[in-house]
């Protein structure tokens, strides 16, 4: 799923609203979730909203496990 970064609840674990092409939706980063940018690991201090980004893969519990930066 791709979605542009809305906001950045800075709690732990980290929360985002994303604003994907059906609406807005409310994710959680898993506690040991994978972010990429250009093929290397970042840290969630990477994430700004307004960047586009693609949800790669989601725990059982539907937190956010894989987040791919796109731009």
């Amino acid at each position: 799923m791709e979605a542009t970064i809305v906001n950045i609840m800075e709690s732990w674990p980290l929360q985002l609203a994303l604003q994907t092409p059906t609406g807005l939706e409310h994710v959680t980063l898993a506690e040991d979730a994978r972010i990429q940018h250009a093929g290397a690991s970042v840290d969630p201090g990477a994430l700004h909203p307004g960047q586009r980004v693609r949800v790669l893969k989601r725990t059982s519990r539907g937190e956010v496990a894989e987040l791919e930066i796109l731009s």
